[in-house]
């Protein structure tokens, strides 16, 4: 969607360093009593059928492999490092065409060092800071209520994503702060390399490169939270220098802002209906999304017995801006896409989730049928070490 957005493979060397570093640390967080160290394996597998309209009919599997490692102090200090293996990806490019994108963990296939950060937290968890590479995402834009969802669009507005940022699956250096002024009020900023990864080489498992010319990234958001629920406004700006769009030449000023508010409806945190609505807008010159508005309604604990599996039904549409749209000499319709799924707990650790989306216009395009993806998700705890 953006030209910013790199994306890469890895090389092998680099794997096995990292999990040899995992192995070290392991032993060194054996001879520190007041310290704490965990690893984590998790494997998503997912096989995603495009049963009508789109591009090309037919069948993908997807498969993503999450590899962390936790250590942290009673002082305020952690470390945290995180490994992403995915294989079967472009289902959306090569099958439905849409520009959101129906599963989350699409994307080309490679290992990654996706995360390694140092945190210092202060004052009883009143503020901290965090730096090294770091998932823009995980801390940004949270949808907190629509986590269950398999849609990207869900886990960060595409207005946003499509600025190329660093996020799944390729992330740049960061330096990240956060203070909770008041019991409900909270402000979080943070400056990250403007364009992550190299556009230009797609062999690497890491790769920082810091220039002039690919700028940087500013972000910033304000939350306040009420009883049962939350507002968040988010500003960002990016630097890296783009063509505009309607062929005026080169600019250096990309915005956007974003809101969203999630609240609960009936019972408590963790039983009942929630929802969420969430809208944002970016600058339709230099980007080809001009703005996108998405919600949807989840409800805990559905049936009797099942206390914590999900079922959720949500709508994400994508508005393409003018300048894109007569830059490649095409009337573009706003991009919608219907999400109705449901995620059983098998047991802790272990989920199994069916979904259902309808993608009206994907990418937009008149000559492109309305698409009809059918999906199921098992996930699954493969290690755990504390």
């Amino acid at each position: 969607m953006s030209s910013l957005r790199p994306h890469r493979q890895s090389s092998a060397i680099g794997f096995y360093g990292f999990i040899g570093l995992l192995v070290l640390a392991a032993v060194i967080s054996q001879k520190a009593r007041a310290d704490t160290f965990e690893t984590r394996a998790v494997l998503t597998t997912e096989v995603d059928s495009l049963v009508k309209g789109g591009l090309d009919v037919g069948s993908s599997g997807l498969s993503n492999l999450d590899l962390t490692a936790h250590w942290q102090n009673d002082r305020g200090w952690e470390a945290f490092g995180y490994v992403l293996g995915d294989f079967g990806g472009n289902f959306s490019a090569n099958r439905v065409g849409d520009v959101q994108v129906t599963s989350n963990i699409d994307c080309p296939d490679g290992w990654r060092l996706f995360e390694a950060y140092g945190k210092k937290t202060f004052g009883d968890y009143k503020a901290y800071v965090m730096a090294g590479l770091i998932n823009l995402n995980g801390i940004f834009d949270v949808q907190d209520n629509a986590t269950v969802f398999l849609n990207a669009s869900h886990g960060i507005g595409v207005d946003y994503s499509q600025t190329g940022l660093s996020i799944f699956p390729t992330t740049g250096l960061g330096l990240v702060g956060q203070w909770r002024l008041t019991s409900h009020q909270t402000v979080r900023a943070a400056v990250f390399d403007g364009v992550p990864g190299d556009p230009h080489d797609n062999k690497k498992f890491v790769y920082i490169k810091l220039s002039a010319e690919e700028g940087s990234h500013w972000t910033g958001e304000y939350q306040y939270d009420f009883t049962g629920g939350f507002v968040k406004l988010g500003v960002w700006k990016n630097t890296a220098i783009l063509e505009r769009l309607d062929g005026t030449g080169r600019s250096d000023d990309n915005g956007g802002t974003y809101v969203q508010t999630g609240f609960t409806l009936t019972g408590n945190d963790d039983h009942g209906l929630k929802g969420w609505v969430r809208a944002g807008m970016a600058d339709d010159r230099l980007m080809a999304i001009a703005d996108y508005v998405g919600g949807g309604l989840v409800y805990t604990g559905p049936l009797k017995n099942r206390v914590t599996d999900q079922l959720g039904l949500a709508v994400a549409a994508a508005h393409f801006g003018t300048p894109y749209q007569a830059s490649i000499n095409e009337a573009l319709k706003r991009e919608i896409t219907y999400e109705l799924t449901y995620r059983w707990d098998i047991r802790d650790g272990l989920s199994v989730q069916p979904d259902l989306q309808y993608v009206q216009n994907p990418y937009g395009r008149s000559d492109i049928d309305d698409a009809v993806v059918v999906g199921l998700r098992l996930k699954t705890d493969l290690m755990a070490f504390r």
